[in-house]
C-alpha cells in the first residue's frame, strides 16, 4: 500500500508566534509526531506545507500579515522541526497547498492509496486542500483516499471564530464530500 503523510502549516506562525498564531494547536503536535515516527519506520513520504509569503503578498488583505518570508514564523515548530530531513517541504503563499506548482507536479506522477492529512488550519488550509485533492481524485478516476484524523486537525479560537465549532463544521463539510474523516491515530492503519 502506497500511503502520503501530509503535514499543513505546522509553522510558528500559526502555534506560537505572531498575528495568527494559537497555542492550543499545539495540542495535536503528539498525534502527529506518532504518524511521523510509523511513517519513518515504513519507508512512507512526509509531505510538508509551510505557509510562506512575500512581505506584500495578496493574502494580507484578507489576513494580518504572517509567516513572512525569513522569519522564524515560517520554520516549523520545534517538535517537528527535528524531523525536518525526513520531509518533502513545499512553501506555499496561498491557503490552499494543492494548488502549489509542486504538489501539482507530484500528484500528477504519483498516485497514492491513502493520503493523511494533519496539520491546522481544520476549516482554511486542511479543508481547501483535503477538498481540491478530492475533487482532482473524482476527475481523475484516482483511487486515493484521503483521510483526515480528527485528533491531528486543529483550528484557532478568535472573536467569532470559535475553534470547536468551525472544526465540526469543517469535519462534517470534509465527511460530506467522501473524505474519511476518523477520529484518531489507529483509524488511519490498514
Amino acid at each position: 500500500m502506497k500511503d502520503c503523510l501530509v503535514i499543513i502549516d505546522m509553522v510558528n506562525g500559526f502555534v506560537n508566534e505572531g498575528a495568527l498564531a494559537d497555542k492550543r494547536i499545539n495540542k495535536i503536535t503528539p498525534n502527529i509526531e506518532k504518524l511521523i515516527k510509523g511513517a519513518m519506520s515504513n519507508g512512507t513520504p512526509i509531505i510538508v506545507f509551510k505557509d510562506t509569503h512575500a512581505e506584500d503578498d495578496e493574502e494580507f488583505n484578507t489576513y494580518p500579515p504572517h509567516c513572512i518570508k525569513g522569519t522564524n514564523e515560517c520554520e516549523l515548530i520545534p517538535e517537528l522541526k527535528k524531523y525536518e530531513k525526513n520531509f518533502h517541504i513545499i512553501e506555499k503563499n496561498t491557503t490552499n497547498g494543492f494548488k502549489t506548482e509542486t504538489f501539482q507536479h507530484l500528484v500528477k506522477w504519483i498516485e497514492f492509496d491513502r493520503v493523511i492529512v494533519t496539520g491546522c488550519c481544520t476549516d482554511i488550509c486542511v479543508r481547501d486542500f483535503s477538498l481540491s485533492y478530492m475533487n482532482y481524485i473524482k476527475n481523475t478516476g484516482a483511487k486515493t483516499q484521503i483521510i483526515v484524523p480528527e485528533n491531528a486537525v486543529e483550528t484557532f479560537d478568535a472573536p467569532n471564530h470559535n475553534a470547536t465549532q468551525y472544526n465540526k463544521k469543517a469535519l462534517a463539510e470534509m465527511k460530506e464530500n467522501g473524505i474519511f474523516v476518523v477520529n484518531d491515530l489507529e483509524n488511519t492503519r490498514g
